[in-house]
């Protein structure tokens, strides 16, 4: 989303809806890194009209950061995004960590140990409001006394946890339903995935089920989209997910998808 405006992202989204990919993810960013007076969009709200404005395609955010929001707020707003999609939506979280943009906006970041617990909480949190039945939680970080989030979604949406160290990886296991890893952290992924198999394991899950998706430039896909996706597929991946930015690439986006329909 960083440098687009909403109709661009609003365009690119039902082109993707019509060609046949299977999600559409937004970034939870207020500036871009880029450069700070580049356009950005609000991700969440932005969901809210991309999933009003196509019919098939599943949506979500790649990630909503934990530390922009209560997680009894992201329960709520998630299952609002659910209704307005129709059940396509997928909830990715994370526990941010970009100084800059937390700084500027007064939000506490908190060392990386903090952000860590807090996502923790925030993990336990979400599906216990998804419920509909009164929560309470003592944490360290969050409480609640008695919140209650009605309607809860129909159905309840995957949470997808985005990560780079193991840490992270391990609480996917433990408490998600999908880890999303970047591709330019593989040198990592050997140590990523023994901590996804650690957390899973000590919930006595196994990757059976799981959503274990990869975060990759565009151009990592599009010069060979089968034998990228092939190669993804023997490291463990279940799922591709590539980024781009505006100007969105319309006709190579048109020529993958037909490629990959043969």
């Amino acid at each position: 989303t960083m440098g687009a405006r909403y109709g661009e992202l609003l365009e690119a989204a039902r082109l993707l809806d019509a060609l046949g990919y299977d999600s559409l993810w937004l970034w939870d960013h207020y500036v871009s890194w880029r450069d700070p007076r580049e356009p950005v969009v609000e991700g969440l709200t932005a969901l809210a009209g991309l999933a009003q404005a196509t019919e098939r395609i599943r949506l979500g955010p790649l990630v909503a950061n934990n530390t922009n929001r209560h997680p009894g707020r992201l329960a709520k707003i998630a299952v609002t995004l659910q209704e307005i999609a129709g059940g396509r939506l997928e909830l990715g979280i994370g526990g941010g960590g970009w100084e800059y943009e937390q700084a500027i906006f007064g939000l506490d970041q908190g060392t990386r140990a903090e952000r860590t617990a807090r996502l923790a909480e925030a993990l336990q949190i979400i599906p216990l409001l998804w419920s509909g039945e009164p929560v309470t939680f003592h944490g360290e970080h969050y409480r609640l006394d008695g919140a209650i989030v009605a309607p809860p979604p129909t159905p309840r949406p995957p949470i997808i946890v985005g990560a780079h160290g193991a840490q992270l990886c391990r609480l996917a296991g433990r408490y998600a339903d999908g880890l999303n890893l970047h591709w330019r952290d593989r040198q990592r992924l050997p140590q990523q995935l023994a901590a996804l198999d650690a957390g899973l394991a000590e919930r006595g899950r196994d990757r059976r089920g799981f959503d274990l998706s990869v975060l990759a430039a565009w151009r990592d896909l599009a010069h060979d989209p089968a034998a990228a996706l092939d190669a993804w597929a023997a490291l463990g991946f279940t799922r591709a997910i590539a980024y781009v930015t505006p100007p969105f690439p319309t006709d190579e986006l048109a020529a993958v998808a037909e490629q990959l329909r043969r």
